[in-house]
């Protein structure tokens, strides 16, 4: 089913709990726009965004578009905000593709991903800087692979990555392809479960995108002179 139209029948359970968005179709694209408003755990209003939301052909398998309308947020990647179209920055493209996996639900996109990157620009603005902030470009999907292998190795990132795309079945009891010496249901069984939604075409991507960064070609040059 086209994306757009999977994006316009999930509309009707937004605006149903979020009375402040309304629905528009804009230049033949489906789109969310309204307030969204921010409460603490008692219910006091935190904060208010103006936004818009977007659909995009490939939704549900990708997040659509999301814009903070009410020029509250400066439009440059330091506030996570794109300058090239001025769409809103929320998740590494590695994160965005596991989320999108099966497919996302747009009550749950706002609520989740919506929410919680307007949580975090009140946060830098008041404190005056982001509670968690991944770094842009490949360092953010980088810093990503590095929790989810729990290694800052570049070199085992890449190694795990290739075991993913050589699709190699793991014996929860069998030692760690990783090399800790633990076994792999107590070391990176978790890591392989979550990066495994990823495509074969995706895992390629970012494996040649790694063996790329200056990151890589760095560890590379140190490995030689080592």
């Amino acid at each position: 089913m086209n994306g757009y139209k999977i994006f316009e029948e999930q509309v009707t359970a937004v605006v149903e709990k979020y009375k402040e968005l309304s629905f528009k179709i804009e230049d033949g694209i489906p789109c969310v726009f309204g307030a969204i408003i921010l409460a603490d755990e008692s219910g006091s209003i935190e904060d208010t965004y103006q936004i818009e939301i977007k659909a995009v052909i490939d939704y549900p398998y990708s997040f659509p578009l999301l814009f903070e309308t009410g020029g509250r947020i400066p439009r440059n990647i330091d506030w996570h905000i794109f300058e090239k179209n001025g769409n809103c920055c929320i998740a590494s493209p590695p994160e965005e593709y596991i989320l999108c996996n099966t497919g996302i639900d747009l009550l749950q996109f706002i609520e989740n991903q919506v929410k919680n990157y307007f949580y975090s620009q009140t946060f830098r603005n008041q404190n005056g800087y982001f509670l968690k902030e991944r770094p842009h470009g490949s360092k953010g999907w980088i810093e990503f692979f590095e929790e989810t292998f729990m290694t800052e190795n570049i070199f085992n990132i890449e190694f795990g990555l290739n075991q993913i795309l050589e699709g190699k079945k793991i014996d929860r009891v069998s030692d760690c392809f990783c090399g800790s010496g633990k076994k792999y249901r107590k070391c990176h069984k978790k890591s392989y479960e979550v990066l495994s939604k990823l495509t074969i075409g995706n895992i390629r991507l970012f494996m040649n995108a790694l063996r790329d960064t200056n990151e890589y070609k760095l560890a590379k040059q140190n490995q030689f002179l080592g």
